[in-house]
């Protein structure tokens, strides 16, 4: 039985942007003249040839000028689990700069809610009660200007009230030298979990991704030397510009 004809058309122009027919960084032909060129009869079967190369990260929308050819091989930045402190990652700008590419962490919100109006596991992630409060501290990864890892560290209010950690903008001297400051150096990370799952509106749209692809997530809870949980980790990146890896763990 042969390829539908949407299948057809992606696969000539998936090789056609391999082989540099198709720039990256410039637009795909307009959709009128693609229509025309592959006899289509309709947008509908051109928006499916569109979806497949979208999910193969080929190409996405910009709204000015139309399909933007993208890097089919760009450079894969390893966040480094198991920083040199020992317990969260190593900084980003540093992951980057690993790789030869940069980076920037940048701070987006801090904002304080409820723990009953986060997600249902925080409470008991942070063994929290139906009436505490938690800090969210929400952070963006880029490299060069493409957003490709969106970060929520959580804290109970109760443990960081007063410290900078509370505090909207960056940490000066970052969140593990504030937490130690404050009497809760890490001492134990409690929970660690490596997952997939696709990616939400909100994630697909910050990180230019297809509608419903695939995004790796990461989920750490650390803990002080008197076992209180002080800090909940949550990554979601780009599985085509991320990886998740640790090296020079103790054993």
């Amino acid at each position: 039985m042969p390829a539908p004809r949407y299948q057809e058309v992606a696969d000539d122009l998936r090789a056609k942007i391999l082989n540099g027919t198709y720039k990256v960084g410039e637009p795909l032909p307009h959709a009128r003249d693609l229509m025309m060129k592959y006899g289509l009869g309709s947008q509908s079967v051109l928006n499916k040839v569109y979806a497949i190369l979208k999910a193969e990260q080929l190409i996405r929308r910009n709204a000015a000028v139309g399909m933007i050819v993208q890097d089919p091989r760009p450079i894969m930045v390893d966040l480094i689990l198991h920083g040199q402190h020992g317990h969260g990652p190593l900084p980003w700008a540093q992951c980057c700069e690993r790789a030869g590419v940069e980076g920037r962490m940048i701070t987006d919100q801090v904002r304080q809610q409820p723990v009953t109006e986060v997600s249902a596991d925080v409470a008991e992630l942070l063994d929290l009660s139906d009436g505490d409060q938690v800090v969210i501290r929400a952070r963006y990864a880029t490299i060069d200007d493409a957003t490709v890892r969106l970060d929520e560290a959580i804290y109970p209010l109760s443990l960081v009230r007063g410290t900078p950690i509370a505090e909207p903008g960056q940490v000066r001297g970052g969140v593990y030298n504030a937490l130690a400051g404050a009497g809760m150096e890490p001492a134990t990370i409690t929970r660690r979990v490596i997952s997939t799952r696709p990616a939400t509106d909100a994630e697909a749209k910050a990180m230019k991704l297809a509608s419903r692809a695939y995004v790796l997530t990461y989920d750490q809870v650390i803990a002080d030397s008197r076992g209180r949980l002080i800090e909940l980790l949550r990554f979601v990146a780009n599985p085509a510009r991320v990886r998740f890896v640790d090296e020079q763990m103790q054993i």
